[in-house]
């Protein structure tokens, strides 16, 4: 959601269609979720006079929320079309202590942005931060930036695979590379066969993953369950988009953003509940559908007073004081940590 939403509430604010869930039985005993947060609050389409933010109150929310090491601080930069220097991400190395990992999200400006100064950003990119991540995606809400300029997803696929090569040469044999699709409520079908244009084995042999944006009954009321809902959404990606371009079930999908807003006259009861909901199917469900990571979007209101909905998905209140979701969040990474809720 993070830079690339603006003017885009239309193309992701469609109800979740039917979708007949149809997945194989599960493999015994599939690896906990790794997870994380977006530790910001801007997101895109957002306030343009937000707090602060706080790098100390940051910090010790991290802290409080995550259960031991490999809990992911998730960022964005964007390449500006000039710079190729890739040393972006220097700015958040100070979220990362107590054993935390990034997620990077790496933006390709499109508008038809030569390419070979992006796949420099790029390689330059994994070579600085590499060491340090966990994943680095090609590119948030790829999908509907690809619906206004054709220019993207050749840019994302050859990022992808600049960067797996990369990786390789630097021995980084666990940076798990991919992009990022906003979940629109029905399989993205001219999307999917632009990716299976543009790629090919090569990007079958260098992707590790597809990540997924999780907005359910936040743009476009859809009561119900939601966490049937999330994983009705993860199914269209798993099911009918990913086998478009030739992806198998071993490349896995990411939860890479997921939330719930509290703009009034919604409460932050019900955001601690649609949390608990989908975090939930999604673990139960996860080994079904090779689903490896789940981040939440986000840790903090960008503006509590604000009569946007973007400015409020926060666990916290924009002065860092906590929601009931901040404590429901905390308790859920403990306890599928320990694997209690397979």
């Amino acid at each position: 959601m993070k830079g690339s939403w603006r003017g885009t509430i239309c193309a992701v604010a469609l109800a979740l269609t039917a979708l007949t869930v149809n997945t194989p039985t599960a493999d015994a005993a599939p690896r906990p979720l790794a997870m994380g947060i977006y530790p910001g609050g801007y997101a895109g389409g957002g306030s343009l006079n937000p707090a602060p933010d706080k790098p100390a109150k940051i910090i010790q929310a991290l802290n409080t929320l995550q259960a031991g090491p490999g809990f992911l601080v998730r960022e964005y930069v964007d390449y500006n079309g000039k710079s190729t220097d890739g040393t972006d991400s220097k700015q958040y190395l100070g979220y990362l202590g107590h054993g935390r990992r990034m997620d990077l999200v790496l933006s390709y400006p499109g508008q038809n942005t030569p390419l070979d100064g992006w796949l420099q950003y790029v390689r330059n990119e994994v070579r600085f931060a590499g060491p340090f991540s966990a994943s680095i995606s090609m590119g948030v809400d790829v999908n509907v930036s690809a619906a206004k300029d054709p220019s993207v997803v050749p840019a994302v696929v050859a990022g992808v695979e600049a960067a797996k090569d990369e990786a390789r040469k630097l021995g980084l044999a666990g940076l798990k590379l991919g992009f990022d699709e906003a979940a629109i409520g029905r399989a993205d079908t001219s999307f999917w066969q632009s990716v299976a244009k543009a790629g090919g084995d090569r990007l079958r042999d260098a992707l590790d993953y597809v990540g997924i944006e999780l907005y359910p009954d936040v743009f476009y009321p859809t009561p119900g369950d939601l966490g049937d809902q999330a994983m009705r959404a993860i199914n269209i990606v798993r099911r009918r988009e990913m086998p478009i371009a030739g992806l198998s079930d071993r490349i896995a999908i990411h939860v890479s953003e997921n939330g719930w807003d509290t703009l009034s006259p919604r409460t932050e009861a019900q955001q601690s509940a649609a949390l608990k909901s989908e975090l939930t199917a999604i673990n139960a469900n996860r080994g079904q559908v090779n689903v490896t990571s789940y981040e939440y979007f986000d840790l903090r209101d960008d503006t509590s007073s604000s009569t946007n909905l973007f400015d409020h998905f926060g666990l916290l209140h924009d002065d860092y004081t906590p929601k009931a979701a901040f404590q429901t969040y905390r308790t859920l990474v403990r306890e599928l940590r320990r694997g209690c809720c397979n």
